[in-house]
This record gives C-alpha cells, structure tokens and sequence, in this order.
C-alpha cells in the first residue's frame, strides 16, 4: 500500500529526514514512534501528502501510495487524489464549531459533488462508532471522545484506502483512548483499511501490527 525510499526533509540547515525507507501492507495498522524531534510527524506529513520531501530527483526519492506516485502532481490533481485515497485523524479532533457533527462528516465529500449520496455511509459510520445519537450535536456539544469519533468518521467517509493518524489519542483520558484503539482494529476488520499512527502511547504501539522506531531522522 505504501513504498518510500530514501525520504529526505531540510528545513534549513537541519536535516529532519536523513534517507527513511518504509514500507506498509494494505490492512496493516501500524505505529511509528520515537522521541519528540525524531521525524515522526514529518514523515507522516509527507506520507500523506500534506508535504514533499526535498530534493527528491537528487535523492532519487520514491513515494507509491497504492502504486502510484503523487510528488509531480498539481494542486489540483492532489487534492483529488488526497480526498479520494487519504484520510487524517489529528491529536485535536479540528471539527468547525458551526457545523452538526453530521455537516462535518459529510465535508470531504464535497470536493466530489456527491454530498447526498454518502448519508447512508455517514450514518452507518456514525452506527459504527456508538455515536448515532449526536448526529446534529455540534462539537461544543460533544465530550472529547465523541469529538474525536466524529473526525474518524470523517477521515473514513471516502472511504480512503489509508488513514494517517498523528497523536490521535494524545487529548483523551486513558478510557477513551482505550476505546479509540480498538476502534481502528474494527474498523480495519470491517473495512480492510490500512492505518498509521504517530503515538507516544505505548499501550496502543505494543497492540499494532508493526510498530517502527524512529530515532534522529531515520528509522531503526
């Protein structure tokens, strides 16, 4: 699902990314981690599309998402390719306060025009995460762990073939977080998705597929 060779990132003098290879099975969940400063959200901003690597034809450089490479894509085209292969899940669920939790979910599938035709999705993922009862609650609304259930049913809502996930449990008490976890492992069973997490939680590495150590710019 994923291949990388050779991942470089500078900014500036510093070199953040020395030369990461990686390489993810469609279906696995796997975790990165490391110590703060190690590259980990780098990477996976990279990985994601979110950013480019430098220098990539010196460095010869290659990304495949699902065999196919995004680097020389135009805004435009990315953006497609984005909404339509990836989705994130962040430390901060990033919910618009004006909208329901239902209008938020539904957000990505706008870029396709195909609003109405994904309420059957939304619905089943809102029936999926034990969250069908705060379909048109907005976010203020919503404890932090029905916050955070909301973005997952946002990042799944294309179904995208992989889910980057940066620190996702990092702002829920120790419960939710337990909960948040075994979700990605069912939603995995259910829907063949493939996901990467940055975490500091150790429980959650310990129970992935792969865990990938990262320690100055690389990973070991």
């Amino acid at each position: 699902m994923i291949q990388a060779k050779n991942i470089h990132k500078f900014y500036g003098d510093l070199e953040v990314l020395k030369g990461v290879d990686v390489h993810i099975k469609k279906g696995e969940v796997v975790s990165i981690v490391g110590e703060s400063g190690a590259g980990k959200s780098t990477l996976l901003q990279i990985l994601g599309t979110l950013d480019l690597p430098s220098q990539p034809q010196q460095f010869q450089t290659e990304i495949l998402i699902d065999g196919q490479s995004f680097m020389n894509m135009k805004d435009k085209e990315l953006s497609k390719f984005r909404n339509q292969n990836i989705g994130f899940v962040f430390q901060f669920h990033q919910l618009l306060p004006e909208f329901t939790a239902l209008e938020n979910v539904l957000l990505p599938t706008r870029i396709s025009g195909k609003n109405e035709e994904f309420l059957d999705k939304a619905y089943s993922l809102f029936e999926d995460l034990k969250i069908i009862d705060r379909l048109h609650h907005k976010p203020n609304e919503l404890s932090g762990g029905e916050a955070q259930r909301v973005a997952v049913a946002r990042a799944l809502i294309n179904s995208p073939k992989i889910i980057f996930a940066d620190e996702p449990t990092g702002n829920l008490d120790s419960k939710n977080a337990d909960d948040l976890h075994q979700l990605f492992f069912d939603l995995r069973d259910k829907y063949n998705q493939t996901f990467v997490i940055v975490t500091h939680n150790n429980k959650l590495a310990e129970v992935t597929d792969r865990k990938l150590v990262m320690k100055d710019g690389l990973i070991l």
